[in-house]
């Protein structure tokens, strides 16, 4: 049985990559088979789109705040490396889970130095999606993504605002948009549905340009930030 150690563990395993204070090594982060083989598999799903030069602070460059990757990322790192650490600090996993998920702050960093664009906020959500499903037996071809679903654990959930909660979960269901496939904008492009309307058919069909999965999250949150902004 898969106790909330584990899942500690996984939501905690990227914190070297913002430099916490006492932050594991990633190998001794992830001793588990099964949660680097999560980890392994949502990083394939996100370093798909627009590579660039290797980049050593993790400062996410933002395809809906131009403005904002002209920012200083080494003064904003610094900054803020000390409030990820505290953030981490809880003990409780689902607390910690609902922390990650609502939080902006981690959203400010990227997952990937050759891959500026990627969240470590959703990288983290999806690796411990992906890491409760394999430990329910069920692999990466045989996920959904879907919206305002019942879930067996709070741990599927990999995006939430105050209009929708999308969670991966085993097996076609009534409320399963997509299947999850290895591009973002595949599964976009064959979802049922066409889930935004009315000013977000822009954000719709941007999303239909974007190969990552934790970029394309990350656009949502941000689109949506520039919606309660105007």
């Amino acid at each position: 049985m898969v106790t909330d150690k584990e899942f500690l563990q996984v939501l905690r395993h990227d914190l070297h990559k913002v430099k916490a204070p006492g932050a594991l090594a990633h190998g001794a982060a992830m001793p588990e088979d099964a949660a680097r083989e999560a980890d392994g598999v949502a990083a394939w799903l996100s370093r798909n789109f627009l590579r660039e030069q290797f980049m050593d602070k993790l400062y996410r460059k933002s395809l809906i705040f131009p403005m904002r990757n002209l920012e200083n990322p080494r003064a904003l790192i610094n900054q803020h490396k000390a409030e990820v650490a505290e953030l981490f600090e809880e003990s409780d996993a689902v607390q910690l889970h609902e922390f990650v998920l609502t939080s902006k702050l981690l959203n400010f960093f990227s997952e990937a130095g050759h891959y500026p664009y990627t969240s470590l906020k959703y990288h983290i959500l999806l690796t411990c999606a992906l890491y409760f499903n394999l430990t329910q037996n069920y692999k990466l071809n045989e996920l959904y993504l879907c919206e305002n679903p019942p879930v067996t654990s709070p741990f599927q959930v990999i995006y939430s605002d105050g209009a929708r909660k999308w969670a991966i979960l085993p097996k076609r269901r009534e409320d399963g948009l997509t299947r999850v496939q290895a591009r973002f904008c595949t599964s976009w492009d064959r979802r049922r549905e066409l889930i935004f309307g009315g000013d977000y058919r822009i954000l719709g069909g941007f999303l239909s340009s974007i190969g990552s999965w934790s970029t394309a999250l990350a656009v949502i949150e941000d689109f949506q930030e520039l919606v309660d902004c105007c």
